[in-house]
């Protein structure tokens, strides 16, 4: 019943992605622009009472950014060596890829 209002919780996320359409577990988010999809680092259970779980939900968000951000800043730091900046881009979502660049 909450997916609906993801949008209205969240800056920039329209919906989760559950492993199955009577599943509790999370998997990822959407993007309301462009549809960009981020995979959660682990499966969240949004389960109990609403207010708990979407501060629970909001630690993966953080904690999954806080990986992916690390791997392409790594990645970012190898561009000429083994992929060009105009592919490696692509690799991640686009707050990603613009956060890591400017480190």
């Amino acid at each position: 019943k909450v997916q609906a209002h993801m949008g209205d919780c969240f800056d920039n996320i329209i919906k989760l992605e559950f492993k199955s359409e009577t599943s509790k577990d999370a998997v990822g988010m959407y993007s309301k622009d462009g549809g960009e999809y981020v995979p959660f680092y682990k499966p969240f259970t949004c389960e109990g009472a609403v207010e708990d779980w979407l501060n629970g939900l909001v630690e993966v968000m953080r904690q999954t950014l806080r990986e992916i951000l690390a791997k392409a800043k790594f990645t970012a730091d190898q561009w000429e060596l083994e992929k060009p900046r105009h592919e490696w881009l692509y690799d991640y979502c686009a707050q990603i890829s613009l956060t890591a660049s400017q480190i």
